[in-house]
């Protein structure tokens, strides 16, 4: 039974995000990376996602949570502890 289902992954993705998740399993599964590795950095890429649709401190994170090619390292800042 396959671990890898990327529907399952791709679930409550906005835009672009699912597609390019797809497309980079075929570009992982083309460079014969092992399943667990493809899912591990799948997973990574769709709760990237995830975060900077619902928690990216960067008040223009709406373009980056539609498409992840606009992300930016603000997008993905993590705010300090206390604030």
């Amino acid at each position: 039974m396959p671990l890898l289902k990327i529907e399952k992954l791709t679930e409550g993705l906005a835009g672009d995000w699912p597609g390019h998740l797809r497309d980079w399993d075929r570009t992982l599964r083309a460079a014969n990376h092992p399943e667990t590795t493809r899912y591990n950095y799948l997973l990574a890429a769709a709760q990237l996602g995830r975060y900077v649709g619902e928690h990216s401190p960067d008040p223009d994170a709406e373009d980056a949570a539609e498409d992840p090619t606009d992300v930016t390292k603000a997008h993905r800042t993590f705010p300090s502890v206390g604030d």
